[in-house]
C-alpha cells in the first residue's frame, strides 16, 4: 500500500518546540468528520507546556471539512490523509507507522477527537513512566492519564482499565467516582480515548489488531502488552476530559453497544477460557432479561436490546466495519 498523502508545515516557526531527548512524543488525533470537537483537541495540544508533543492529524476520509479547519487555524500542522473510515485501530495503525518511521517519535499518543487534554498531560504522563520504572524495571509499554468527563470535570470516565478474570468483562477503573491518589499504578489496559504508546510496545506487542474496527481493541493490545513482557499504566496526576464520542453514537447508545457486543466475541476467541465463554452465555444470553428490565426501569431499553443483538450476530461471525459505524452515526442522538 503506498504511504498516504501527508501535508507539511510551510513554516517552521509554527511548529512545536521539542521533548527532552529520548521523550519526544507525536500525539495522535484520529478524526472522522469531528468538527469543532476536533478543533478543540488540536488546540488544547498547542497549549501544552514543558512536555510539548507534535500534533498529527490522521483523518479517516472526513467530509465535514474539518481538516480544511485544522490546517486554517494551524498551517504548520501535520496531516496524514487517510482517503475513507479505517476505523480507530486502522486509522491509528496508518498514524503510528507514520510517526515512528517518519516522524521520529518515541512515543505515540493516541488520542480521540473528543478528548481535551491538560497543559502538563505529557509532563505527567512521562513522570509517572519513569517513577514507575523506578520502582519496577520492566519496561512500560502504554499509560494514559486519569480521563474525566468534559460535562462532569470532576467525575472519573476512566483511570485505566481492568480485564475479568474469565476474559469476557472489561471494567473502566474508578468510573463515576473521584480521582485516585497520585501516584502511578499498574492496570491491564490503557483505554484508547487516550492512550500514550511506546515504540517499544510496538516492536513487541504489534500493532492494534484491524478486525475490531473500533471497540475493545485497546483492550486486546493490553493483553498482547502483557504477553510481551510490558506493562501498562494509569498516571492518575495527569489529566484529560472526554465528551464520548460523537462518530459513533457517544456514550452507552444503542450504536456503541452493539459493537461492543460483536467485539466481545471476537475477544473471547482470541483470549477467552472456557470459564469466559461460560460467563458470556450466562449473563450476556441466559440473564438478558434481568438486563432488559434493568435498563427499562432506567428509563431506556434500546442499549439492552443493541448488546443483544450484537452478541448474536458475534456469534454468527459478523465484524464491526466502516458501513456498520456509519450506519449508528447516522442515527438521531
Amino acid at each position: 500500500m503506498p504511504p498516504a498523502p501527508v501535508d507539511r508545515a510551510a513554516s517552521a516557526a509554527a511548529r512545536p518546540s521539542e521533548p527532552e531527548a529520548g521523550s519526544r512524543i507525536v500525539a495522535v488525533v484520529l478524526n472522522w468528520n469531528g468538527g469543532e470537537e476536533t478543533m478543540a483537541c488540536l488546540r488544547s495540544l498547542r497549549a501544552c507546556r514543558g512536555v510539548q508533543p507534535m500534533a498529527l492529524l490522521a483523518d479517516n476520509g472526513s467530509s465535514d471539512g474539518s481538516v480544511e479547519r485544522a490546517l486554517a487555524e494551524d498551517p504548520g500542522l501535520h496531516v496524514l490523509r487517510l482517503g475513507s473510515n479505517l476505523g480507530y485501530a486502522g486509522g491509528n495503525n496508518r498514524a503510528l507507522r507514520h510517526a515512528f518511521a517518519e516522524l521520529g517519535a518515541d512515543w505515540v499518543c493516541l488520542l480521540n477527537s473528543d478528548v481535551v487534554v491538560a497543559p502538563d498531560t505529557f509532563g505527567q504522563l512521562l513522570a509517572g513512566v519513569h517513577a514507575a520504572q523506578e520502582d519496577d524495571e520492566r519496561p512500560v509499554g502504554a499509560a494514559g492519564p486519569c480521563l474525566m468527563y468534559r460535562d462532569r470535570p470532576e467525575v472519573v470516565w476512566a483511570c485505566g482499565g481492568r480485564i475479568g478474570p474469565q476474559l469476557n468483562v472489561t471494567q473502566l477503573l474508578h468510573h463515576g467516582g473521584r480521582p485516585p491518589d497520585g501516584e502511578p499504578r499498574d492496570v491491564d489496559y490503557v483505554p484508547g480515548a487516550c492512550l500514550l504508546i511506546a515504540r517499544v510496545a510496538v516492536e513487541r506487542a504489534g500493532l492494534l489488531d484491524e478486525e475490531f474496527f473500533c471497540y475493545l481493541e485497546d483492550a486486546d493490545w493490553g493483553v498482547r502488552l502483557r504477553q510481551a513482557g510490558l506493562r501498562a499504566l494509569a498516571v492518575p496526576r495527569a489529566r484529560a476530559w472526554h465528551a464520548l464520542s460523537a462518530s459513533t453514537g457517544g456514550g452507552y447508545t444503542a450504536g456503541r453497544k452493539y459493537m461492543t457486543g460483536v467485539n466481545s466475541v471476537r475477544f473471547l476467541r482470541k483470549h477467552g477460557t472456557a470459564a469466559g465463554w461460560a460467563a458470556l452465555f450466562v449473563f450476556d444470553l441466559a440473564l438478558w432479561p434481568l438486563a432488559l428490565v434493568r435498563a427499562a426501569l432506567r428509563g431506556g431499553t434500546a442499549g439492552a436490546v443493541a448488546k443483544l443483538r450484537g452478541v448474536l450476530d458475534g456469534l454468527r461471525g459478523a465484524h464491526v466495519d466502516a458501513a456498520v459505524a456509519a450506519r449508528f452515526a447516522r442515527r438521531p442522538r
